[in-house]
């Protein structure tokens, strides 16, 4: 994954293993010793010291019941089911309700049981007496200064007040309650009463006495329910056969001032006329409309004999059918014989006279049906028009029935009302006066509740064990939450993951305390060249030589981020270990702030690189000789206001070019480089840069800060030195193992001295 605190396009990948979270907990293992072990103790005090709880449960039975006293349908029906919520809710909230737990605490009397009035009742009950003693004392001081208007003074004698008994009782019910549950069980009827009590008799009597009182609660209330309703139905019976008597007297004048003795036979009656009646004139009007059409058709053609003759009704006439038959048949007879025979043959003239008396039938004929059909137009209109005022009339009868029979109606159903009320009160003052005495009631106590043999609360093992898991936990996790704030660099892989710098070694703690007989016990090197902090400084030593493969290197600047974090150690020790090894080495001390070289090597500081820069002497008066043979010391000197201006001269470049042809190796110590910016201006003229870090201390973010300045600069970085570690610690000292086991033979290994430093304590840090 991605870690945070690379510059951009510098991230890298890598895994976290178990041996990580590992290495965390066993740095924090005191840590989370010491949570774990306050956890389980208070928990385990706390525990022990709990008095015993004990818990007794009552199961009862709550049947859905629906107290009707009035057998009445509202006018909205809801479908109740039997296992409807509100109901049990509310039977839920009776069980735990003040007035049930008053009737319990009187019926065991609680009020004066231990449990319930403890040290502090008693303690406010004298302070409740003497108070009331102190005001009668006072009233009856009052009293006999002042005597009342009457002939006689009055002793007034306060007694406790109300609102302190009341109070009182309250908080007795309040702690009754907090020891009181109700826990109904799923997909059933049955509810179970819990009540917790230190004595273990009280906590069974407690739930039986309340599912007692709780059924007596309930057929109270049913007996007043049924006592309310009978003297509410006897007061409205009364009155409810008046009103039946009143309708009913009302329904039968309203059948005598209008004749009516069977509404509903009369009504079909009408309704059977109006129905026939509609149905007649239907078929009148549609034959009328038939009628009139033919009758129309006839007026208009009456001129046009053809279309006269070609109405179906003379079409379909048998006789004229007939008539023209043998008027066709003459005719053809006359056509043929009066080819034969002359216009005045006597022949010729008797068919003709045949020919014109079938035409005037024929015409006779037509004329007579028209006549028929004139006249049943008349006759259909004249049935037409009587059925319509028939229909007409048997419409007003039926409005008019209908107009009586709504008032008829009105006070019919108010008659049948008040009399199906009537019944309905009646039956159930009946029934109403038959159950009063009867005691049944929808609870019942399925299984009382029993003496407990063990106590509820407190779990002992339970809680340790949850305290011991609860404890462990949170001790990890505060742990974890302590790496996570620490963003300092404690270990090589931590450089190479948020810094992405080279590790050149990492360099012990040097506890100062414990060397003694020494001026200047932070160069172990000279005073113990076979130690272990010297063998780091050696490896040191060889990993900056490796860091250079290609070239020779000449000019090495050791500086930090930021202040404190042992750069001039560093450097001083880092010099005289190469010089040791036989190299000319050269220590320049270019912290013009705050110098430090000159009195770690106990040298003079009359003229240093300061004066040599400036131009005050050669560099040859400024070369001092060192502690060892081959270890040349140029100090400070005198201290310049403007270091970083004598710095950015070109003269320190022709300096350190004139010493690399004298000196196998040039040790630059500088300021922080996140402090002044003289460090920055020396690493573009060095062949590399050592960054010294502190250890556990020193941040990521100035640590940063300082990498980004000297890459802005073009400075080559070799790597970085974690100094100042402390070896007891468990990451430190098993790399510092590892990293440094072949540079032991006879000596003493690390691990024999830091289980010596373990054993006397963790080394104060210099």
């Amino acid at each position: 994954m991605e870690q945070q605190g690379y510059p951009q396009g510098q991230y890298q990948q890598e895994n976290i293993h178990l041996r990580d979270y590992w290495q965390v907990i066993m740095k924090y293992r005191w840590t989370i010793i010491t949570f774990f072990t306050i956890i389980v103790v208070t928990v385990a005090i706390t525990t022990f010291k709990m008095p015993p709880i004990y818990r007794a449960t009552a199961q009862i039975l709550i049947d859905r019941e629906n107290p009707n006293i009035l057998a009445i349908k509202e006018v909205v029906s809801l479908n109740v089911d039997s296992r409807d919520t509100t109901y049990y809710q509310t039977q839920y909230k009776m069980l735990q309700s003040r007035s049930l737990a008053k009737a319990v605490i009187d019926t065991l009397n609680l009020a004066h049981n231990k449990e319930f009035t403890g040290k502090k009742d008693k303690k406010e009950n004298i302070l409740i007496s003497l108070k009331n003693s102190l005001i009668n004392s006072i009233k009856n001081l009052l009293v006999s200064l002042i005597p009342p208007s009457g002939t006689q003074s009055q002793t007034v004698v306060s007694p406790i007040p109300e609102e302190l008994q009341a109070k009182k009782e309250s908080k007795l019910i309040n702690a009754f309650l907090k020891k009181l549950q109700i826990v109904p069980t799923r997909d059933s009827n049955l509810v179970g009463i819990s009540f917790l009590a230190m004595d273990p008799s009280l906590a069974a009597n407690v739930p039986n006495t309340l599912a007692e009182q709780y059924i007596q609660l309930n057929l109270q209330l049913k007996q007043k329910a049924a006592v309310d309703a009978s003297g509410w139905l006897n007061q409205n019976m009364q009155e409810l056969k008046k009103k039946v008597a009143a309708s009913e007297e009302a329904l039968h004048s309203y059948k005598e001032q209008n004749k009516i003795v069977s509404l509903e036979e009369k009504q079909n009656i009408i309704v059977q006329k109006l129905s026939e009646l509609n149905t007649a004139v239907t078929e009148a009007k549609t034959k009328r409309i038939g009628l009139e059409t033919l009758y129309n058709q006839i007026e208009k053609f009456k001129n046009d004999k053809e279309a006269i003759e070609s109405l179906p009704s003379v079409i379909n006439n048998s006789l004229i059918q007939a008539l023209k038959t043998d008027y066709i048949s003459l005719l053809g007879e006359f056509n043929l014989e009066s080819k034969k025979y002359g216009p005045k043959h006597p022949h010729i003239i008797k068919i003709n006279s045949k020919l014109s008396t079938l035409e005037k039938k024929i015409e006779s004929e037509v004329k007579k049906i028209i006549s028929s059909i004139k006249i049943e137009y008349d006759i259909a209109l004249a049935q037409e028009g009587v059925l319509v005022e028939a229909l007409n009339n048997q419409k007003k009868e039926a409005l008019e029935l209908n107009r009586k029979a709504i008032q008829y109606n009105v006070l019919k159903r108010d008659a049948q009302s008040n009399k199906q009320m009537f019944e309905v009160v009646l039956n159930r003052l009946k029934e109403t006066d038959l159950t009063r005495g009867l005691k049944t009631s929808n609870v019942r106590i399925v299984d009382r509740a029993e003496v407990p043999d063990t106590p509820e609360k407190p779990n002992k093992k339970l809680n340790l064990i949850l305290a011991a898991i609860i404890g462990l936990f949170m001790g990890v996790g505060l742990a974890f939450f302590f790496e996570y704030l620490d963003n300092t660099i404690k270990t090589p892989e931590e450089l190479k993951r948020y810094l992405d710098l080279s590790f050149l070694g990492p360099i012990p703690h040097i506890d100062t305390k414990k060397i003694k007989g020494i001026s200047t016990p932070e160069l172990i090197t000279l005073h113990s060249s076979k130690s272990h902090i010297s063998e780091a400084y050696k490896g040191l030593r060889t990993n900056i030589m490796f860091s250079f493969p290609d070239t020779n290197p000449k000019s090495l600047l050791v500086t930090s981020a930021g202040p404190s974090e042992g750069k001039t150690i560093t450097s001083v020790n880092l010099a005289i270990t190469m010089a040791q090894s036989g190299s000319k080495v050269v220590l320049i001390d270019a912290d013009m702030r705050k110098p430090r070289v000159h009195r770690l090597l106990q040298v003079k500081n009359e003229k240093g690189i300061s004066n040599v820069l400036i131009g005050q002497c050669p560099v040859e008066e400024a070369l001092q000789k060192g502690p060892i043979p081959n270890l040349s010391i140029i100090s400070c000197g005198q201290r310049p206001p403007n270091p970083s201006e004598l710095l950015v001269s070109p003269t320190l470049k022709k300096l350190l070019e004139a010493l690399k042809t004298k000196y196998d190796m040039i040790i630059i110590d500088s300021p922080p480089v996140a402090a002044v910016t003289d460090s920055v201006i020396i690493s573009r003229i060095t062949d590399g840069v050592a960054l010294v870090i502190h250890g556990g201390v020193t941040g990521r973010d100035i640590i940063m800060r300082g990498r980004d300045l000297l890459k802005n600069a073009n400075a080559h970085i070799l790597g970085a030195i974690i100094n100042n570690i402390d070896l007891a610690k468990r990451n430190y000292y098993y790399y510092y193992q590892y990293y440094y086991y072949q540079y032991y033979g006879d000596e003493e290994k690390p691990s024999d001295k830091h289980h010596k430093r373990r054993k006397k304590g963790r080394p104060s840090e210099a």
